[in-house]
């Protein structure tokens, strides 16, 4: 067998294991990493801020299956500490690579460079936001633990952290005795008795519906649970997170499921079904509207997850979510009667009075929907970036990418990077609030560098205008930018400014058909939004507002 270093046994792994491309910043305790890494068949690109490279890999991960963040030593890692939360929370497989101080530091505690507390501290601090973690000290055991942190990775569909030391990261590493674990298994008995359960429930049923949730895109659970809607001819709706789950131009497709902020026909089928089939379900605040609870009749539901199956008031405990699918699958039920009440209405071109007429967030998405080219890659970020965004439909499965759970901003325009990296094919459209694009949009220099191509809309209602419409004060306020000068920083792609429907027509048009990067400012009134935002807004101004609570 080659001798494998620690530095090069990691990345051929990771290499086997799918990764095509990783991200990163280099720093002095990471240096020696970053040169195996180089010398790997992983590409590697570097960005310009740590919190860019965990958005770039959670989104390529989201995409590819699995992606990595490679950084330096607590000033890195520690700044990178919020995507990798963020994908956590929204179960995203991220494997953080962080170089580290030298064993002999360690042992003399040493006051080196970027330490904080302990040399532990940057470790334990990530084992909130990790699965599995692992400090390579001692290269005889190195390649176990590199197996065992990255097989959770997979496992859980979470971030897992491993750190190298700086001198550890070059010596031969002891390749690893190959262990056997049995795979999982669920309780028999429950299971058969949830499936009889299940299959009654819905034979009776006159109106049952599937939400299908992102944690059936994690596991690679989509094809059963879309083989399941056809079998039976059950209707599907997605939710913000796992918006284009299956391709929206699928006929048992009904739309996004948000409670109120839903468009009117998903919400009334999902809360008027008699039998709730909810698949990898996230039961956030944000499913129910940013309700303190929402309008679905427990009795009446099915929850399956990778944590628990739930049907009606039972619980069945041990039951792997894939045998469940695979059983529900094989159950002899008799086709449901199912017309879908949702009609994809053509959106209506503008007229020659309405090219004319200011922009506002409403339009901006119809003329979107009517220029965006076939199988794009829509990636929105918090705000009306996102919530405007529900009604757009993508004709391909996993082409919409947002953090609708963790809802940080700053996460559309680096994720943009590692969605072309996992998927350079399809042209990508990033939809980003001015507030975000000031917090990571200069990873526009990313795009540069490596001759990426998106095109990025930056919807400018000059500041925070989602939390203005919660509770406004001037602390929502951001200095103004010239957002159209861009292009003339970074001497890349084209930018301009756009304030009416026509101009934005337009442009969205030109860019469509050229290869080229297109930074559009569109130009959004300060008070305006979309009507799904001033639901939510609603909804969120009587909860946080303590005049409006009174």
């Amino acid at each position: 067998m080659q001798q494998h270093t620690v530095g090069s046994f990691l990345f051929d792994y990771l290499y086997n294991q799918g990764v095509r491309t990783a991200f990163g910043i280099p720093g002095d305790f990471a240096l020696p990493t970053f040169r195996w890494l180089e010398a790997s068949k992983i590409d590697l690109m570097t960005m310009t801020h740590e919190p860019s490279v965990g958005f770039a890999a959670d989104a390529y991960a989201r995409v590819h299956g699995l992606g990595v963040a490679c950084v330096t030593y607590c000033v890195g890692g520690l700044n990178m500490l919020n995507p990798i939360a963020c994908a956590y929370a929204e179960k995203s497989p991220v494997v953080v690579i962080s170089g580290g101080p030298s064993p002999s530091d360690r042992k003399h505690d040493s006051l080196v460079h970027h330490k904080v507390r302990t040399f532990d501290t940057q470790r334990r601090i990530y084992d909130e936001v990790t699965v599995a973690s692992a400090v390579l000290l001692d290269p005889e055991t190195a390649a176990e633990e590199i197996i065992r942190v990255i097989t959770e990775v997979q496992k859980q569909s979470r971030p897992g952290y491993i750190e190298v030391p700086y001198d550890i990261v070059d010596l031969p590493i002891r390749m690893p005795v190959i262990k056997n674990y049995p795979a999982p298994e669920s309780d028999q008995e429950n299971l058969v008795a949830a499936l009889s359960e299940v299959s009654e429930r819905i034979a009776k049923s006159q109106r049952p519906v599937i939400v299908a949730d992102v944690e059936l895109h994690r596991h690679n659970l989509t094809p059963l649970a879309l083989a399941i809607a056809q079998k039976f001819n059950i209707p599907v709706a997605s939710t913000l997170l796992s918006k284009s789950i299956i391709s929206e131009t699928n006929p048992l497709y009904i739309g996004v499921y948000s409670a109120a902020l839903s468009e009117e026909i998903c919400q009334e089928y999902v809360e008027n079904s008699d039998c709730l089939i909810l698949l990898g379900a996230f039961l956030s605040d944000v499913f129910s509207g940013f309700h303190a609870t929402h309008k679905l009749d427990r009795t009446k539901t099915i929850l399956a997850t990778t944590e628990k199956l739930r049907v009606g008031l039972h619980s069945y405990d041990s039951v792997l979510l894939k045998d469940f699918l695979e059983g529900l699958e094989g159950c002899d039920i008799k086709p449901k009667s199912f017309k879908n009440p949702y009609k994809q209405i053509d959106l209506i071109p503008l007229t020659d009075k309405e090219r004319a007429e200011p922009l506002d967030a409403d339009a901006f998405f119809r003329i979107l929907g009517l220029t965006i080219v076939k199988d794009a890659t829509v990636v929105c970020d918090t705000g009306d970036a996102l919530f405007g965004a529900v009604g757009l439909r993508t004709t391909q499965a996993s082409n919409f990418l947002s953090d609708a759970y963790y809802l940080s901003m700053g996460f559309a325009v680096p994720a943009t990077v590692g969605a072309i990296a996992a998927k350079p094919d399809s042209r990508a459209y990033c939809l980003v609030g001015d507030g975000a694009f000031q917090m990571t949009g200069f990873e526009v220099s990313t795009c540069a560098k490596y001759k990426l191509k998106p095109i990025i809309c930056i919807l400018n209602n000059d500041g925070y205008g989602t939390q203005r419409h919660i509770i406004d004060g001037p602390f929502n306020n951001i200095h103004r930018w010239e957002y159209a000068k861009i292009r003339d920083v970074i001497n890349y792609g084209k930018s301009v400014r756009v304030d009416t429907k026509g101009d934005l027509e337009k442009i969205l048009t030109e860019a469509g058909k050229n290869d080229e990067m297109y930074i559009i400012e569109a130009i959004i009134p300060r008070t305006d939004c979309s009507p799904p935002l001033k639901r939510l807004t609603t909804n969120l101004s009587e909860i946080r507002d303590a005049q409006k609570r009174k």
